[in-house]
């Protein structure tokens, strides 16, 4: 038996468990990094989503401007579909998620020509981008996101923005 006072056992017990909270707070609160990925990984999944939230923003600044036309009322959602995919795993990786810091900070330019000529070049650039990141990404899970979300972007994205531009120089021509 102990020749601690029960008081004194009380206030061990209370910094061990105190103790406890405060351990798996720090570490549930993203304060230490579960992921192994490496920096440059960590850079790419960040540089990624952003761009994905950089694109929602511009298509969502479009609608608003001209309403939900096409290519930028379906693609909008795509872009959305996509965020959740970065943040799920971003989670995933035990990385905290970048705020979007381009929600309403996007405008539309004059024209619906210029919105899908902005489009097309962005879809372009972001192609470059996942070739960029897939020469040096290991993982096969991210690889297989950079993967699908490069073929989404040239096989879909930018050839619905290379139908808007060819429809869209159509309307200026007079030929419906």
């Amino acid at each position: 038996m102990s020749n601690r006072k029960p008081s004194q056992k009380l206030l061990v017990k209370m910094t061990i468990a105190s103790a406890g909270v405060v351990f798996s707070t720090f570490f549930s609160a993203g304060a230490f990094s579960q992921t192994t990925l490496g920096e440059s990984t960590q850079q790419a999944m960040i540089e990624a989503i952003n761009d994905e939230y950089r694109a929602h923003a511009f298509y969502s600044a479009v609608i608003d401007k001209f309403g939900a036309v096409r290519p930028f009322a379906n693609i909008v959602q795509s872009e959305a579909n996509h965020i959740n995919r970065w943040q799920s795993l971003f989670a995933q990786y035990g990385m905290t998620v970048p705020p979007d810091t381009f929600a309403g900070q996007m405008s539309a330019p004059n024209t619906l020509a210029e919105a899908c000529q902005a489009g097309a070049d962005a879809e372009v650039a972001n192609v470059a981008m996942y070739d960029r990141f897939l020469g040096f990404v290991t993982e096969p899970d991210l690889r297989a996101a950079f993967t699908q979300l490069r073929q989404v972007s040239e096989e879909r994205h930018l050839q619905a923005f290379i139908r808007c531009l060819n429809s869209s120089s159509r309307r200026q021509r007079g030929n419906f």
